[in-house]
């Protein structure tokens, strides 16, 4: 095999369907007491004279509520030898500084930092049972942290371990 054939053609390492993002339906009590705190926070914040905060929580938590009723849609994610296609959206290695795992419903999520500006993280879903293959694949491409770097998404998981908006499943 010659190392110019190699270089120049580009080879499917891994490809697959996922959905395009995290989906989790909500129930009618999410979202009782979702309305409920933002209500009596937006009460604060008038008093304070935050008009302008108060419209971006509103904004905020409608988006939140869309996307949780609108199922993603599965779109193709692939691994070449040349980079990431995020359905259409190819990812060079060398933009691609570092990655990390997270659990979520039922696929692993794969997330990539970036060296751009925009986006910055990009996620990957992949099913459970492959995830390591895939990890083991992007180790010899950049380096891998085992959590999130960002102190938002550790914020993130503080606050939602601390007060949690919906019951948990019990265990038997």
């Amino acid at each position: 095999m010659n190392i110019a054939e190699d270089i120049n053609e580009e080879k499917v390492i891994f490809e697959w369907l996922a959905p395009e993002r995290v989906y989790k339906p909500r129930n009618k009590d999410y979202w009782v007491t979702a309305i409920a705190i933002l209500v009596l926070l937006s009460v604060i914040l008038f008093f304070i004279k935050e008009i302008f905060l108060i419209i971006a929580l509103f904004s905020v938590l409608f988006l939140y509520y869309v996307l949780s009723t609108v199922p993603p849609e599965n779109i193709k994610h692939t691994i070449t030898n040349r980079g990431v296609y995020f359905g259409e959206s190819k990812y060079g290695w060398d933009w691609m500084r570092r990655f990390w795992i997270k659990s979520a419903e039922k696929y692993d999520i794969i997330m990539f930092e970036t060296w751009l500006k925009f986006p910055r993280q990009v996620a990957m879903m992949v099913n459970t049972a492959d995830t390591q293959k895939v990890a083991a694949y992007l180790l010899g491409k950049m380096p891998k942290l085992e959590s999130s770097p960002t102190t938002v998404d550790k914020l993130t998981k503080w606050v939602g371990e601390r007060l949690p908006l919906e019951d948990k499943p019990k265990r038997v």
